[in-house]
């Protein structure tokens, strides 16, 4: 039973395919049918599957492809489990993103590649099949705000938002890279880094927060209201309505010693509305599937976790330009 309920599902997948996986199809459906009103399945359908892949693993393995053969029912028992796991896991997924905006479930600050705006299109196999990093496009970074040399031998470009936790998490990365390559005072170093704004609609204010960082941009002090914006960002995002939130965004500017009449007429007449909307855009046509990616010298980099992995690229990227 359990063989041909794997059959099942395998050979229906092909046979949409392929024609020549069709009658195997049917005769899966039949057995399955047949075992499920508990009559003998007359296909032989599992025995067939059993010693074709018996066989093949033989091939390559003696050894194996007895054990495959002697424990055939256990391993298929087995594999249905986890199928069925899987479906479980996917659905749950899909449920909690819909009914959260995150994939992992309300409260969380795990890697979701189903969060950002770039699957609000209309093809479906988007939401299963998500890009590699390999098929996302380089990104303008012209005009964006810059920390580092501006004639460094590296350019990292952080696309991100600043209500995304994921974003978030990888702050104290991008400082430790700042720390490592350009040195305590961050001049004259070997990184210039540069950042993108990628507000996403599930997460709340993020595309006030981006106005609010231009705004402070406007008075030299981006990075410092960026830091600030990162620092309470749980704060900011539990805030129950955008009148409170913008206090805090001003009280920001007042921390940062701005001039706050300059700052609050900035942020409440939207002036960089248009800016912001542009740079999202930018990303989704880039094809970014996840923030926070980074672009190094190109080189993309979607949610890094660990030092090294920027260290590789940066790394390999100042060995070539020697």
């Amino acid at each position: 039973m359990v063989v041909c309920i794997i059959a099942l599902f395998v050979f229906g997948i092909l046979s949409i395919f392929s024609a020549t996986h069709r009658p195997l199809f049917k005769e899966a459906l039949d057995c399955v049918f047949r075992k499920a009103t508990l009559r003998p399945c007359n296909t032989g359908l599992d025995r067939r599957l059993k010693m074709l892949v018996s066989v093949k693993v033989m091939k390559r393995n003696e050894g194996l492809g007895k054990f495959i053969n002697k424990h055939f029912e256990s391993i298929s028992t087995l594999f249905t489990l986890i199928f069925i796991g899987s479906i479980a896991f996917t659905g749950i997924g899909l449920y909690n993103f819909w009914a959260y905006g995150n994939c992992n479930g309300p409260n969380t600050n795990a890697f979701c590649p189903l969060s950002p705006e770039t699957y609000s299109g209309t093809n479906p196999l988007e939401w299963l099949f998500p890009p590699s990093p390999g098929q996302v496009k380089m990104v303008p970074f012209e005009g964006l705000p810059m920390k580092g040399n501006a004639d460094a031998q590296v350019k990292i470009i952080e696309v991100g938002c600043f209500t995304c936790p994921y974003t978030k998490s990888t702050e104290y990365l991008v400082q430790e890279v700042l720390d490592n390559y350009n040195g305590a005072d961050g001049k004259g170093g070997k990184v210039a880094l540069y950042f993108k704004y990628f507000p996403l609609p599930t997460h709340n204010y993020s595309f006030k927060a981006a106005e609010a960082a231009e705004c402070a941009r406007d008075q030299g002090k981006f990075w410092e209201y960026k830091d600030l914006l990162f620092k309470r960002q749980l704060e900011c995002t539990q805030t129950p309505d955008e009148s409170q939130l913008l206090q805090h965004y001003k009280g920001f500017a007042a921390d940062l010693n701005l001039d706050t009449t300059s700052f609050n007429a900035c942020l409440d007449s939207g002036k960089y509305t248009q800016h912001v909307q542009q740079q999202k855009q930018e990303s989704i046509n880039a094809g970014i599937y996840g923030t926070p990616t980074f672009f190094i010298n190109g080189k993309v980099l979607v949610a890094p976790k660990t030092i090294e992995e920027f260290s590789a690229v940066i790394d390999a990227e100042l060995a070539k330009a020697k």
